[in-house]
């Protein structure tokens, strides 16, 4: 994430867009020999999208993004879709510090946001 952020607004408020790097769990029900049990290792997945929200809960930090929005005006009414929540302690170290900036603008330009 950078200097600029970008945004998409919906609703009459702005949501920054952000990539999410996180750590995956991994399985496998099958018997391998020691050499490739250690070969099994959490894939790093990425997901594109904008940033909800962040929010605490019993103590452990959770963000929530969403990649699709539509926007009926008549009813001045939002939906969202492609939705994830994720925990933060599963983010790469990237993402956490980008996580960091873009919640900062967000609270920055609280204002701004609502156009």
């Amino acid at each position: 994430m950078g200097d600029q952020v970008a945004f998409v607004t919906v609703g009459g408020i702005k949501y920054p867009r952000i990539s999410v790097y996180w750590k995956d769990i991994i399985g496998d029900a099958s018997s391998v020999d020691v050499r490739v049990s250690k070969q099994l290792m959490c894939p790093v997945i990425c997901t594109e999208g904008y940033l909800f929200d962040c929010f605490t809960e019993s103590g452990e930090k959770y963000v929530r993004t969403f990649a699709t929005w539509s926007y009926y005006e008549p009813e001045d009414e939002a939906s969202f879709g492609d939705r994830n929540c994720f925990p933060v302690s599963v983010l790469t170290r990237e993402s956490k510090r980008d996580l960091k900036i873009a919640v900062a603008w967000m609270e920055a330009n609280e204002e701004e946001r609502k156009d």
